[in-house]
């Protein structure tokens, strides 16, 4: 590892003293992992890579690239990868900038329809195989709007039947 701490320092045209400053060591640390004398602990290798853009594996094995692709890198090989359109890229984008709560919301509320979608047809599953270009949209939402009129109707009927007060018959003295 002493090789490669060097190299980054070098490569980034760093005195010791500017790499310590970054990562908020002491220079003599960084002496100390360039020759060999001391071994970085697990929180400076993460301070080294994160700082710097380092790739760990390469920091600590020699293996892969010595930087971490760009994250616009890496979503640029998901949109050839998966030849997704500009709007999935977008998406995608959006949701990953997301503070983690905020994607944790945003994955309970889809769970949520799912079930709720679940509730309303068990035997109906939530995302139906095939590609989007086999659905028949127009299909499920004419059968999805006669699923709601029966609710609708069902849930009238409960309402005549219990005297249209909501079920709470009163009695009287």
């Amino acid at each position: 590892m002493k090789d490669r701490i060097r190299k980054i320092r070098r490569d980034l045209d760093l005195t010791q003293q500017e790499f310590a400053d970054r990562i908020g060591i002491k220079r003599n640390t960084i002496a100390n992992y360039e020759t060999g004398r001391n071994e970085p602990i697990d929180s400076v290798v993460s301070l080294i890579c994160r700082e710097f853009g380092v790739n760990e594996e390469w920091l600590r094995d020699g293996a892969g690239e010595m930087f971490a692709p760009d994250a616009s890198d890496e979503l640029e090989a998901l949109v050839k990868r998966y030849d997704l359109s500009n709007a999935d890229q977008v998406l995608i984008e959006k949701y990953i900038n997301l503070k983690a709560g905020s994607r944790e919301t945003i994955i309970d509320f889809i769970t949520d329809v799912v079930a709720a979608l679940e509730d309303l047809d068990p035997n109906a599953k939530a995302f139906p195989s095939g590609s989007a270009s086999e659905l028949d949209i127009d299909a499920e939402v004419e059968a999805y709007r006669q699923q709601l009129e029966l609710q609708k109707k069902a849930a009238a009927g409960s309402s005549l039947s219990n005297g249209g007060n909501g079920g709470t018959d009163k009695k009287e003295a």
